[in-house]
């Protein structure tokens, strides 16, 4: 006979009592999972076999789903740091079972129709997540996530997503784009266009199958790996470096640890090889649309984006400088 630990694991790690029982299993049955902890029971009528402290544990016996970059987080996100556990709950909740160090927000009803029973639909979770965010940076490595995971599928669906909960973030689509295939990627990305560079990501080297992370000012091939990809690829990339060299454009790796810890210098160094170049170059059939502009913190926000004033027979652009 199937165990109701096998029956609940097969699920997904959660079941209500009414698929058990629709499954064979009796209250003795649940009794005995339960008192022999093969299974445990966050919250009346449901049965898991995750541990205690997994988020999604946590969020089921609070009496919600998870979450902003919590949920997002279990799906894979990108993310220099842990988020917090958030749980949302319909208004019309009661009998909450409140947790320390954990969140509830309460969310109009409709967004209970849509998600799983643990979490709430990602793109809900990401139009919370971008708005909750440390930075503009963390925020933008969020979309950049979402692009690559096929969460939001093109410019116009990623800014009806994001602008859910505030307005001003669906100026993350001009900040972002769907080319950031890594963290690394993404946050060197961000953080360069705020210096005023202009980034072009993916960018083919003729002639070859091979392709550029992204192009700084015309003139620097930059390229992001973390060791492992380093230690397995590393006559390849040595190749990769002679072609961009032959295409006209000066090579530059970074590391994981010169993106994350030591920017500073890394960005310095990139600054000097568009110097010696002679400067950044044109760059032809790409209009220099300006990004929104990033504001100050206010209320619980740490960033805010301006909201461009829209001209007639003007979309809002989603391009990059």
């Amino acid at each position: 006979m199937t165990t109701i630990a096998e029956l609940v694991t097969s699920a997904g790690g959660l079941l209500h009592k009414r698929d058990l029982v629709s499954q064979g299993a009796t209250d003795r049955h649940l009794t005995v999972a339960v008192r022999s902890r093969s299974v445990s029971r966050p919250r009346r009528g449901w049965y898991s076999t995750w541990p205690s402290l997994d988020p999604r544990h946590v969020a089921v016996a609070v009496g919600g789903r998870l979450t902003g970059a919590s949920a997002l987080h279990l799906l894979g996100a990108w993310s220099w740091r842990r988020a917090p556990v958030t749980v949302s709950v319909p208004v019309t909740a009661s009998r909450l079972r409140r947790r320390r160090h954990v969140r509830v927000v309460w969310d109009p009803v409709e967004l209970s129709s849509r998600g799983s029973t643990w979490a709430v639909d990602p793109r809900d979770a990401l139009a919370r997540a971008v708005v909750e965010t440390h930075s503009l940076e963390d925020a933008v490595i969020l979309v950049d996530w979402a692009r690559d995971a096929g969460i939001v599928l093109d410019d116009e669906d990623a800014t009806e997503v994001l602008s859910r909960r505030s307005a001003d973030a669906a100026g993350l689509v001009a900040w972002s784009d769907g080319g950031a295939e890594s963290i690394l990627e993404s946050s060197a990305g961000t953080r360069l266009r705020r210096a005023g560079h202009h980034v072009v990501r993916q960018v083919p080297i003729a002639g070859t199958l091979k392709i550029i992370d992204m192009v700084v000012d015309g003139v620097v091939g930059f390229e992001t790996d973390g060791r492992a990809h380093h230690d397995r690829r590393f006559d390849e990339d040595r190749l990769k470096d002679a072609d961009i060299a032959r295409e006209g454009r000066i090579p530059f790796r970074a590391s994981s640890l010169m993106v994350r810890d030591r920017w500073t210098s890394t960005a310095a160094a990139i600054d000097v090889l568009i110097r010696i170049a002679g400067g950044p170059r044109p760059v032809g059939g790409v209009a220099r649309a300006s990004l929104p502009r990033l504001l100050g913190p206010r209320g619980r926000r740490r960033w805010r984006l301006a909201v461009p004033r829209r001209r007639a027979g003007h979309a809002m652009s989603s391009g990059v400088t």
